[in-house]
């Protein structure tokens, strides 16, 4: 396979062929460009393959660039700078020719007149991207003929798909904890080596291993708070978010809605209490979207203002909720059988304990009840869907029924759907109720799929009259 030709419109099609080749082939790609111009020079250059690069613009040669770049090994993964796709192996019973074009005898006859005047033109007999003069584009087809130099049968279907978000699983190895902050953890801080806790990444090393592309890796890692620390992409410590946490809402509480500010909460906490960068970590987490200007609104009528106003509150109830199982006395850990290590409080504890957390001034705002209110626990623990399970237990006190409350983030499973599934399913075994299970699994369906058709190949539907459409392991 000497020569690809790709069409000078292969950018605008919607419909890519993606080839398999041996490794000794692609360390030979030798890519020679023709820009836009007829008349500026033929840029040639040869390039390494590396599949594990991110896509980047070639320096010095226009609009040239890296389309695409596969990834994966069990799972293939496609994206380019701000996109992701999935890959499939698809077999036909065609084949697919790959084909170069050569000279003909007219072409050699015009290379060979112009060699008076070009000095630098190079192998007459060879193909015709190695001529030091490019043919004019309008007559290339009766300058060459177009020879079959391979045969392809494998071939590569691909789908848009959501970015890997399981993050949390990798970064968790390695927490940033308070004292090596501060410097009091007796390690160097300059030293790349990763401690016993576990392995540490850069960014290039994440963007290798993820299946998503660069741009949505770095929005994903800034949602989530991560920090660079000694050259190296980190989460802070649980214990320390959540403890932060409490910190800025106990002030944001206390302080005058018109001084509620982040800015206000790191003068006031930092350096004393937390060095600056956890609560620009904090900020990044919990600060209300800046773009959404219908989260500071109640009924498209009330503004918020003060400590609402400054908080994504579906995000802080859930931070609230992992504090919780983070300090509880009465916590009990469960491993999975895929691995997953789920914590557990009876559901009454719990919800005791995240009720009395919330700030009493967000109860009756934007969609958080009042302590009070009817089915107000029911309504509240709908915010943490994707985060906490309830699984009902008989066996209590006088044979009536326990609910325990389950803490597994659903950025800590595994994206491989049926691994996820039957980790979901081993927590509540029974039967769930499908806008809860949706919520697990719903960045793991393409988005030109329904949950409904995707859910099926590994579940039973169950649809009662009244009632939530409920699914049940096959065996």
């Amino acid at each position: 396979m000497d020569h690809i030709f790709v069409r000078s419109d292969f950018a605008c099609r919607h419909e890519y062929r993606l080839v398999s080749v041996d490794d000794a082939c692609v360390n030979q790609l030798k890519e020679r460009v023709y820009p836009r111009n007829p008349d500026a020079h033929v840029v040639a250059k040869t390039k390494r393959a590396r599949a594990s690069s991110p896509p980047s613009v070639t320096a010095g040669s226009g609009d040239v660039a890296v389309a695409f770049v596969m990834k994966g090994d069990g799972q293939l993964c496609l994206h380019d700078a701000q996109s992701t796709r999935s890959v499939r192996r698809v077999e036909y019973s065609n084949t697919m020719l790959l084909a170069t074009r050569r000279l003909n005898r007219a072409g050699r006859s015009l290379i060979c007149e112009s060699q008076d005047r070009c000095t630098d033109v190079s192998n007459t007999e060879g193909t015709i991207t190695d001529t030091g003069t490019p043919l004019p584009a309008s007559r290339i087809r009766q300058y060459a003929n177009d020879v079959v130099v391979a045969s392809l049968s494998h071939m590569f279907d691909s789908h848009v798909a959501h970015p890997q978000d399981n993050v949390l699983a990798v970064l968790g190895e390695s927490y940033l904890t308070i004292e090596e902050l501060e410097g009091t953890d007796g390690s160097r801080s300059g030293s790349g080596a990763a401690g016993p806790s576990g392995r540490r990444y850069t960014f290039a090393q994440l963007a290798r291993v993820f299946r998503s592309s660069p741009a949505e890796l770095a929005a994903l890692l800034q949602d989530i708070g991560a920090v660079v620390h000694c050259g190296h992409v980190r989460l802070l410590h649980p214990a320390l978010m959540h403890e932060s946490l409490r910190a800025v809402l106990a002030f944001l509480d206390a302080a005058e809605p018109c001084d509620a500010s982040w800015a206000a909460a790191r003068e006031h906490l930092c350096p004393s209490v937390y060095p600056d960068v956890v609560l620009r970590s904090l900020e990044a987490v919990y600060s209300a979207p800046r773009s959404a200007s219908e989260d500071t609104k109640v009924n498209d009528s009330v503004v918020l203002s003060g400590m609402p106003a400054l908080l994504n509150l579906p995000r802080m109830l859930v931070g609230l909720a992992g504090s919780v199982f983070d300090a509880h006395p009465d916590v009990v850990y469960r491993t999975l059988d895929t691995g997953e290590v789920a914590c557990g409080l009876p559901l009454e504890t719990f919800a005791t304990a995240w009720v009395e957390a919330i700030p009493s001034t967000l109860f009756g705002v934007a969609g958080i009840p009042h302590r009070e209110a009817a089915g107000a626990q029911k309504i509240l623990l709908e915010q943490l869907r994707g985060y906490v399970v309830v699984e009902p237990r008989s066996g209590g006190f006088g044979g009536r029924m326990e609910e325990i409350a389950w803490w597994i983030p659903k950025e800590s499973l595994s994206i491989d759907f049926p691994t996820r599934l039957r980790a979901l399913f081993e927590l509540r075994p029974h039967s769930w109720d499908q806008v809860d299970l949706q919520e697990y699994l719903a960045t793991l369906i393409p988005p030109d799929q329904s949950f409904e058709h995707v859910i099926v190949r590994y579940t039973r539907e169950y649809r009662i009259p009244g009632q939530p459409v409920q699914y049940a392991p096959l065996a």
